[in-house]
């Protein structure tokens, strides 16, 4: 059993498009989406509507969250909607306005994880979320050795794992979030970020994203797809959302700042 895995595409079309067909050709059993659809990007909507369209198994992410069909704040349904889809200052307001409203509803039905048992044993469990088992907020850092390579210091020791992790069952936790690839061992159970599709924090510009492999037993392979990012720099300063100067030198160089 193989199980396609990509997370936090965050508005980028064209990077999602390259993951797309690069997961078609490794034809896997099962393809998965661990949340942060489009928030930050040019092109919000056609990512929404290309990952419902091909009936991908999707949870939420925090800045789906962000985006989703939230309560109306007046009586007057059509005041309100025209009124926040001129406040575009946010890149929460203006990814709203770009959505269709059953989008917007659609990111309210998704779960916050999915499991797959490839066995009678929960212990043998893929556990796919956007974080952690707890919430969508509290990341969950490489080993502590990359943790010193990335940041000059770890951030989160072994021990500080428990309250995000000891009480669930799983031989497999798959997530994205921190945009940055890697697999952690941990009481005999293995942490495998997936990555970013768009919006990379590890130094590497392209997209990226995890096959799980089941053999009586779990294998993974992080897929590193090249796309056309000059075409999406392009897109971002002719759509021009709010910060996407910022967007644009991460997408260029993997890293903030």
């Amino acid at each position: 059993m193989q199980i396609a895995v990509f997370s936090d595409v965050h508005g980028n079309y064209v990077a999602l498009d390259a993951v797309l067909k690069d997961i078609k050709q490794q034809d896997p059993d099962l393809v998965l989406f661990a949340g942060d659809l489009c928030l930050f990007g040019s092109q919000p909507a056609a990512c929404v509507q290309r990952v419902r369209a091909e009936e991908i198994g999707c949870i939420y992410g925090n800045t789906d969250l962000a985006i989703s069909n939230e309560p109306l704040l007046s009586d007057d349904i059509e005041a309100e909607k025209k009124e926040r889809s001129q406040d575009t200052d946010t890149a929460e307001d203006w990814t709203w306005a770009r959505l269709q409203a059953l989008d917007r509803a659609w990111f309210r039905t998704l779960p916050f994880h999915i499991r797959i048992s490839p066995t009678v044993n929960p212990h043998d469990d893929l556990f796919v979320v956007h974080a952690n088992p707890q919430d969508v907020e509290q990341p969950i850092f490489p080993p502590p050795a990359r943790q010193k390579d990335l940041y000059g210091e770890v951030k989160q020791p072994d021990d500080a794992l428990e309250p995000l992790l000891g009480e669930t069952m799983f031989g497999v936790l798959c997530f994205g979030h921190l945009h940055v690839p890697g697999v952690r061992l941990w009481n005999e159970k293995m942490l495998v970020n997936i990555s970013s599709v768009s919006l990379p924090l590890d130094g590497d510009v392209r997209a990226k994203y995890g096959l799980l492999n089941w053999d009586d037993g779990w294998s993974v392979e992080h897929r590193y797809v090249e796309y056309d990012i000059n075409q999406e720099l392009d897109n971002l300063a002719r759509e021009k959302p709010p910060q996407w100067q910022k967007r644009s030198q991460q997408l260029q160089h993997g890293k903030l700042g």
